[in-house]
């Protein structure tokens, strides 16, 4: 199995009132992380590719609700995934630069808002 490669079981996909399990997380961070490797060699097959393993692992979980009619969409797995992966940069670049992660934060919302 590639570095990249992920595999899937539903037995660890725990979404209790704690969330999801942190094996789904650490799935979703990879498969995140694929997209940006993905997106940096503009390869859009790749990218999708990618993002749509997140439906895979159940990062994202797409469902009905008969009663309503109405489809419900579930992503707290993914964002849960897309803060691991923020959360250790913001960290990485804290530390390389020798600042605190509420500098790095700040800095980024000012190039946001640029």
């Amino acid at each position: 199995m590639s570095e990249h490669q992920h595999d899937h079981d539903h037995s660890d996909h725990d979404h209790g009132d704690d969330g999801p399990s942190d094996d789904l997380v650490r799935r979703a961070g990879h498969i995140i992380l694929d997209g940006v490797t993905a997106a940096d060699v503009d390869n859009e097959d790749a990218m999708e590719l990618a993002f749509g393993r997140l439906l895979e692992i159940d990062a994202i979980e797409v469902t009905m609700d008969e009663d309503e009619g109405e489809l419900e969409l579930d992503i707290s797995p993914l964002m849960s995934g897309v803060l691991l992966v923020v959360t250790e940069l913001v960290n990485e670049i804290a530390e390389r630069d020798g600042s605190s992660p509420e500098d790095v934060l700040a800095r980024i919302r000012t190039r946001i808002d640029g």
